[in-house]
């Protein structure tokens, strides 16, 4: 038999899991959970297109203008200073959990999107960036943001 969850089902049986694990595997082992999923989510158009763009950029400025106006990464990521990216979403894209109804609390389900962010800018730029969550959508705020160390 397969069951069939409405999103609002769908988002809260995420919530309920989320803290179900990290009860059980801790805080830690989640985050690594999710980071596989969020490298996994990050697909190989959006990589390979933030390649090119970073191919044909001469500055991490034009590279950055290029991903907005393609919407990649939400478009809107913005440059702080030449070693630090603001990114982030006036949307929540997870079709998993953006109907919830009760905030998340804990950012685990997120650190998905800070894997995302991750793959996109190391496929891009050819080397290891760190990437850390400001806020979330899920998490009540009115929109996701993450700072990306490059």
């Amino acid at each position: 038999m397969y069951l069939k969850f409405n999103n609002i089902e769908k988002a809260a049986w995420w919530l309920k899991t989320m803290e179900n694990l990290k009860k059980s595997i801790g805080k830690d082992k989640l985050a690594k959970v999710m980071h596989a999923c969020g490298s996994k989510c990050c697909g190989i158009t959006s990589r390979m297109r933030a390649k090119l763009y970073w191919s044909q950029s001469k500055s991490i400025k034009k590279f950055i203008q290029n991903l907005n106006k393609h919407h990649i990464g939400g478009g809107r990521p913005k440059i702080i200073n030449e070693h630090t990216i603001i990114g982030g979403y006036d949307t929540c894209y997870c079709g998993q959990v953006k109907y919830t109804q009760k905030p998340f609390l804990s950012d685990s389900y997120c650190q998905c999107s800070t894997a995302w962010y991750k793959q996109l800018f190391e496929t891009a730029l050819g080397k290891p960036v760190k990437v850390e969550i400001k806020q979330s959508i899920i998490r009540g705020a009115k929109t996701c943001e993450f700072v990306i160390h490059i």
